[in-house]
């Protein structure tokens, strides 16, 4: 950020928004660009993010999208793993497991959430719903399914460490 709070190169990009081009110096013309669309997404402002100023922003139509709260992801995943347990024919008392890893691993993912912010340092420590899926669906992609407890909750250990162990420094 500037002493003023500008951000040059979205200032460069507000510049055309708001003129369709920029002024050429060396040349002494205006550049002007036609049929451009914009697609944009971007976090909120933390962990190494800044903010955008309002004269940029007011060129775009602004969508959030609340975070789901652990009822949702439990029954969206409660659904993914019975779809997947009833296909496998699994027993009884691995498919009741199932459900008790769902919410331990909403345990672990709530609590690297918490604590294990992003910095500028380490800005791949963002986690979102993209990770839980990545757990559930090594468990599902399991070559033979597993016939007790135990290989399961190995199984769901191992996806774990898969995707949140390995992304820790």
């Amino acid at each position: 950020l500037e002493v003023y709070g500008a951000q040059p190169p979205i200032e460069i990009l507000r510049q055309f928004m708001d003129y369709g081009g920029w002024y050429d110096r060396t040349e002494i013309s205006f550049r002007k660009l036609v049929d451009v669309q914009y697609v944009t997404a971007m976090g909120p402002p933390g962990g190494g993010r800044n903010p955008i100023t309002m004269r940029f922003q007011r060129h775009f139509n602004l969508i959030a999208v609340c975070e789901f709260d652990d009822a949702s992801y439990k029954r969206i995943y409660e659904t993914i793993i019975e779809w997947w347990a009833k296909g496998n024919r699994l027993d009884q008392g691995v498919e009741t497991k199932c459900k008790a890893l769902i919410v331990a691993t909403l345990d672990i993912y709530n609590t690297i959430r918490l604590q294990l912010l992003p910095t500028p340092t380490k800005s791949h420590y963002t986690y979102n719903m993209r990770d839980l899926s990545k757990v559930f669906q090594g468990v599902s992609m399991v070559g033979t399914p597993p016939q007790d407890q135990l290989a399961l909750v190995r199984l769901w250990a191992h996806e774990s460490m898969r995707v949140f162990h390995d992304r820790l420094v």
